[in-house]
């Protein structure tokens, strides 16, 4: 659909959405980098601690919509808004780093509020970098790590990002690009600056959220102790750790691993839970099949739910399930057809969902 007077309409988005598309399809390390960054920045996500407390508070918000912000960059770069895209990263990479300035004293429940809600008052203004940097520095794992690798310095050098923001001049504006018309044409120049600067971030931020949190980076069998209930206290596995190394630059993950070892309260929570009894086989057996049973019961059926293990199955190049989970399958299955499970609650309630299958 045309729209006039109008050049940067969303048709020519279409096009360069196409030779995006083709261009990472025949450089496939770049699509899989990008995607790796994705899920690396996802595991940052699950080093923030919840708890009952601040579970609805809000101190989750600055990293749930910096992880938004980057989805939003990474559209607009493949729709050819390339300025967009830039500006995008800079609001992520601020949000980014308000999720460790508004937890820094472990009460972000109650200092995100003002911010939050948006209160037309000063203090919920969302603060300028001079003072997140006061506040990230306070902590002593933060102000240790950045006295040897100079993080305010990274920060710094991510300082162009504002210019997008403030489109100073042609080079920072829409109208930027080798090959830039009058309207959106694919750039892969800016494409590549723009993968460079997400990379950045995403280490940035990861790196801050390891700080404050140390227990992150600690090798632990967490399921030997919780099953496959783990507690979000800021705790990875081991191959979650790993991936987050991934985009650290050289020594940085020793020395965080070092810092964890000084730091009393990771310490003190590992020795603790170190303390609990390691659970039975048959006990987790039992957390797998109460957890099945309440997607059963309250989303897709047992009918449903079955097909997707099957399919879940054939995935992994598997014919046949173990015999382990076969017997769960059985429980599940028994039990479901007790309770009148076997169809999905939408239909049990007799909801009115359009099917979204195509039709034709």
């Amino acid at each position: 659909m045309k729209f006039t007077p109008y050049i940067y309409d969303p048709d020519k988005s279409i096009e360069v959405y196409k030779k995006t598309e083709e261009f990472l399809t025949q450089n496939t390390e770049m699509k899989s980098h990008i995607e790796e960054l994705g899920w690396i920045y996802h595991t940052v996500g699950m080093i923030v601690p919840q708890s009952m407390e601040n579970f609805w508070s809000g101190h989750y918000f600055p990293y749930l919509d910096s992880w938004d912000e980057l989805q939003v960059s990474f559209t607009q770069v493949c729709f050819g808004l390339y300025k967009q895209s830039f500006v995008s990263l800079r609001s992520a990479l601020e949000l980014g780093m308000l999720s460790v300035y508004f937890n820094i004293n472990n009460d972000g429940h109650n200092a995100v509020k003002e911010w939050l809600n948006a209160k037309d008052n000063k203090e919920a203004n969302t603060p300028r970098a001079e003072i997140i940097w006061k506040i990230l520095l306070s902590n002593n794992n933060i102000k240790i790590f950045n006295d040897k690798h100079n993080l305010r310095q990274t920060f710094d050098n991510l300082g162009y990002l504002h210019n997008y923001v403030h489109t100073k001049g042609a080079k920072h504006s829409n109208s930027m690009g080798l090959f830039k018309s009058n309207s959106q044409t694919f750039e892969e120049k800016l494409l590549t600056k723009w993968l460079n600067s997400y990379s950045e971030i995403i280490s940035l931020v990861a790196t801050l959220h390891l700080l404050k949190y140390p227990i992150s980076v600690i090798r632990f069998d967490y399921r030997a102790k919780f099953g496959i209930d783990l507690p979000s206290f800021g705790g990875l596995d081991e191959y979650n750790i790993d991936k987050v190394a991934k985009i650290l630059p050289d020594n940085y993950l020793k020395d965080i691993e070092e810092i964890a070892k000084k730091d009393p309260s990771t310490q003190q929570t590992i020795e603790e839970i170190a303390s609990f009894p390691d659970l039975t086989e048959e006990q987790v057996d039992e957390q797998i099949i109460n957890l099945d049973k309440i997607s059963v019961e309250h989303e897709e059926g047992y009918i449903q739910w079955e097909k997707h293990q099957k399919s879940f199955l054939e995935m992994t190049g598997r014919t046949e399930f173990d015999e382990q989970t076969k017997n769960r399958m059985e429980i599940i299955k028994k039990w479901a057809t007790e309770n009148n499970f076997m169809e999905s609650k939408a239909k049990r309630m007799g909801w009115d969902i359009p099917d979204t299958k195509d039709k034709n």
